[in-house]
């Protein structure tokens, strides 16, 4: 019976492993990372039945599985600890509920401290735990969902606080499996405690998923406001073009007629001297209105990302061809172009003004479309977990850009790569996304 309940042990956490890293960056030496994590958790097992401490095994396994996920699928700390905390809660909160029932059923506090009743109870409340997990991540927390979650660490640091909050009373109320001499009054305080912590901690999950799509929904709602000011100060722009134009215009009919009257009379020179005056007039009433993108929206972003450029001393320049045939909306190519150009913005802000400089090109070959970035920065470029992270104090708050950008393009089926050249100060960003034929995008 031992070896059976062994076996669903290590099954159990194998499963919920591969769960998180499904949820998580792909990390290389799969099955070495994997014989690392479950090698922690056996060694965790194993210290406190040695040391005589099962008591504190809830909190133990716990941090075991956190270091765990942490090794096999590169999450930080925060995200680690909550993928710890559930897995261990789901686990011990089903072994007490069927532990419970066990007691009122055979009606014996022998019951309790039977090991052969322990690991049977233990084959029966794992594979409950697992139907569960199943049935909840083809309801309400499926896998598109976790994934943002994993992404909230303000969402996190409110479920790890429940988690904590709970290991804690689970352990105490366990402790009292061997202390309490009324059984049948200590398992009905256990089964409700036990059914009371699984569900609370659904409650959690579901109340940060929640909250956390509606931070998505504010976020997108927010950036389609931005995107009609843009749309507004690119029309507001071809507007002053346009009456600009028409006042040029307006005298340009008075200075054609002028202008035939000299050649006729064979006054050349005259002539010459007033088409010069006209060109001279052209250039200082006709507002000339500069294209960076071969598509309305995305000019206007650009056009704002040029006046803020400008306004910085930033050198710039900007050559623009719209992601064609690839499914990409008119959302997601404003949330990549928008982080790129603000990213780099503020890359060059921390250098001094000759040295700023941004490029940004794109262009749709045959089968990919590709954007590239170019920007000068101070040489300081964090990595962490093979990923580059902000510099600025408030991580929460910040450096989500690169992110968002590698969850758009990996979501299309491309990828991004960014390279930090830290001798030459120049961070270039390329992302490339397949085409394949016309959908709903941009175009």
């Amino acid at each position: 019976m031992i070896y059976a309940a062994m076996a669903m042990i290590l099954l159990y956490y194998t499963v919920f492993l591969f769960y998180f890293r499904s949820l998580f960056s792909q990390q290389r030496h799969v099955l070495l990372r994997l014989f690392l994590s479950l090698a922690v958790l056996v060694a965790s097992y194993a210290a406190l039945s040695a040391a005589d401490l099962l008591w504190l095994r809830i909190p133990v396994l716990a941090a075991a599985m956190m270091t765990g996920v942490r090794i096999f699928t590169g999450m930080d700390w925060i995200q680690s600890m909550y993928c710890g905390g559930h897995c261990i809660l789901s686990v011990y909160s089903f072994r007490g509920i069927f532990t419970a029932l066990g007691s009122f059923i055979f009606r014996s506090r022998d019951f309790l401290s039977d090991l052969n009743a322990y690991y049977a109870g233990t084959l029966i409340a794992l594979p409950a735990s697992l139907l569960l997990f199943w049935f909840l991540r083809r309801t309400i927390f499926p896998d598109s969902k976790a994934r943002q979650l994993l992404q909230s660490p303000s969402q996190l640091k409110f479920i790890i606080a429940y988690e904590l909050v709970a290991i804690l009373n689970l352990m105490i109320i366990f402790s009292g499996r061997y202390l309490s001499p009324h059984g049948v009054w200590f398992m009905e305080v256990t089964l409700g405690a036990c059914v009371l912590t699984i569900g609370m901690l659904i409650y959690a999950v579901y109340h940060a998923l929640r909250s956390t799509e509606l931070l998505e929904y504010e976020w997108r709602h927010k950036m389609l406001e931005e995107q009609f000011d843009r749309q507004l100060l690119h029309y507001k722009s071809y507007q002053k073009y346009t009456e600009s134009f028409r006042s040029f215009q307006h005298d340009y009919r008075s200075m054609m007629a002028s202008l035939k009257v000299l050649i006729r009379a064979g006054e050349n020179e005259q002539a010459i001297g007033l088409i010069d005056g006209l060109y001279d007039d052209m250039q200082k009433q006709v507002r000339m209105h500069k294209r960076y993108s071969d598509h309305v929206v995305l000019d206007a972003m650009l056009q704002d990302a040029a006046n803020l450029c400008e306004e910085k001393e930033i050198r710039f320049s900007f050559q623009v061809s719209v992601p064609r045939d690839n499914g990409l909306t008119l959302l997601d190519a404003i949330r990549i172009f928008s982080n790129i150009t603000s990213n780099a913005i503020e890359a060059c802000e921390k250098l001094p003004a000759e040295q700023r400089f941004i490029e940004i090109t794109s262009r749709n070959d045959a089968q990919w479309s590709t954007l590239e970035a170019v920007n000068a920065y101070d040489g300081n470029a964090p990595m962490e977990s093979g990923k580059f992270v902000t510099t600025k104090p408030e991580k929460q708050n910040h450096g989500l850009g690169l992110r968002i950008i590698r969850d758009v393009v990996e979501g299309m089926g491309g990828f991004m790569v960014c390279d930090a050249d830290a001798e030459r100060r120049v961070f270039r960003t390329r992302v490339h996304i397949p085409r394949h034929a016309p959908t709903d995008s941009c175009s």
